[in-house]
C-alpha cells in the first residue's frame, strides 16, 4: 500500500471519528453494528416483500401474460418465488422452463383446487 492511499483511507475514517467524537470507541463501534445489522435485515424483507407482490400480481393475469411478466426477472430470482409458491423447481432449468412453470402453476388454480376436491365429491356422490 502507498502513503496516498493510506492519506485517502485516514481521510474517510477522520470522517466517522469526527461525528462520533463525544462518544467512546465502544460505543461508536456498537453503533456501527447495530446500523449494519438493520441494514442487512431490511434488505432479506425487501426481497421477500417483493416477491410476495409478484406473486400475488400474476394471480391476476393468464398465463401469456405471466410469462412476458417473467422474463424480466433472473434465474435466481425465478427460483425464489416458486420457492415462495411452494413449488419444487429445479436449479439446473433453463429459465425458460422456470418461467414456463411458474406461469402455468398460476393460470391454473381453480382446476387445480376442482383437482383436489374431485376425490372427496365422488365419496360424497356414492354416499347418496
Amino acid at each position: 500500500m502507498n502513503v496516498n492511499t493510506l492519506t485517502h483511507m485516514l481521510e474517510k475514517t477522520l470522517v466517522l471519528l469526527k461525528h462520533y467524537e463525544h462518544c467512546t470507541v465502544e460505543e461508536m463501534l456498537d453503533d456501527l453494528s447495530a446500523k449494519l445489522q438493520n441494514q442487512t435485515r431490511k434488505k432479506q424483507t425487501t426481497n421477500v416483500t417483493d416477491y410476495a407482490n409478484v406473486i400475488k400480481q400474476m394471480k391476476n393475469m393468464n398465463k401469456e401474460e405471466a410469462t412476458t411478466f417473467l422474463m424480466s426477472f433472473k434465474k435466481e430470482q425465478l427460483l425464489q418465488i416458486g420457492l415462495q409458491m411452494n413449488m419444487k423447481l429445479q436449479k439446473r432449468d433453463t429459465k425458460q422452463i422456470l418461467i414456463e412453470s411458474i406461469a402455468s402453476h398460476c393460470s391454473f388454480p381453480e382446476l387445480y383446487a376442482q383437482m383436489a376436491n374431485r376425490k372427496s365429491k365422488k365419496q360424497m356422490s356414492e354416499q347418496i
